[in-house]
């Protein structure tokens, strides 16, 4: 079993459907950005029930793998499709997209990490 970390958005000026984007054309500098409080909770809440999970899966010869892909997708504002994930003459209001990984770059990092994991 393997377990993919929450991957956080990156909202800024509002939420979802209120104003939020996330625009970013480059990639956070590791100073540029840090973790909302509720998706660090959510963070350490997936952590604690996976160490738990993984130690009960021993017990039955069942293997657990973390994907821990949180610390490196919140550097990356530029992988969500944000107001660019719609066509330009698309005549209702739709909201920004800035949970959503659509965009080359992290998502084939997470493929890739995985097929390490996976022939390992």
């Amino acid at each position: 079993m393997i377990l993919r970390t929450v991957s956080p958005a990156h909202f800024e000026n509002g939420v979802w459907d209120n104003g939020g984007d996330c625009a970013r054309t480059r990639p956070f500098l590791r100073n540029e950005t840090n973790l909302s409080a509720d998706e660090k909770q959510l963070y350490k809440d997936q952590i604690k029930e996976f160490e738990k999970a993984k130690h009960e899966g021993m017990k039955k010869g069942t293997e657990f793998r973390l994907l821990d892909m949180t610390n490196a997708m919140s550097l990356r504002p530029d992988g969500h499709p944000s107001r660019y994930g719609h066509w330009p003459d698309e005549r209702w209001k739709l909201y920004n997209d800035c949970v959503h990984w659509c965009l080359p770059g992290p998502v084939d990092m997470w493929n890739d990490i995985l097929v390490q994991m996976l022939s390992v």
